[in-house]
């Protein structure tokens, strides 16, 4: 991950909150994703805390409901981050299967610096690709895999 340059240049370590799933409708899958959030690994991040509300609860108490990079960021304010990392599961609209989508956030900048998004046949598939999942979203971007979509966007 990218450590922005005015906190690099202060030597101020970039504080990243993770904030627990919501649990209502796949507890097993969201006690599996809280786990492997709470082991990710990002360079360049000082102290982790962990939230004690989910996204969606937070968002409850600012009222700002809407799943918007602008909502997000009025949570990270509010926990006084730089960072924020969460998960979310819900039933996938097109098929039986169970969407896990990962974000990390960039508080400062107000938009997401990474979103890993997958859809599962079944809970015992979803939990067992949740480290992937996690680390798609929280590993630093491969600026070759970045070319090679230009290169194909352009040979389109």
């Amino acid at each position: 991950m990218i450590v922005p340059r005015e906190q690099a240049a202060k030597g101020a370590p970039v504080k990243l909150a993770v904030l627990p799933s919501d649990s209502l409708l796949f507890a097993d899958i969201a006690s599996a994703l809280d786990r492997q959030l709470a082991e990710a690994r990002l360079t360049g991040i000082g102290p982790m805390v962990r939230a004690k509300v989910s996204m969606e609860v937070a968002q409850l108490s600012l009222e700002c409901v809407s799943q918007t990079d602008e909502c997000y960021t009025q949570v990270g304010r509010f926990l006084q981050v730089d960072r924020l990392l969460w998960g979310s599961i819900a039933r996938d609209a097109q098929s039986t299967g169970v969407r896990v989508t990962v974000v990390l956030l960039d508080v400062r900048r107000g938009a997401a610096v990474s979103r890993a998004e997958q859809i599962f046949a079944q809970s015992e598939a979803a939990i067992g690709g949740l480290r992937q999942l996690v680390d798609r979203a929280t590993s630093p971007p491969d600026p070759r895999a970045r070319a090679t979509v230009s290169q194909r966007e352009r040979a389109q």
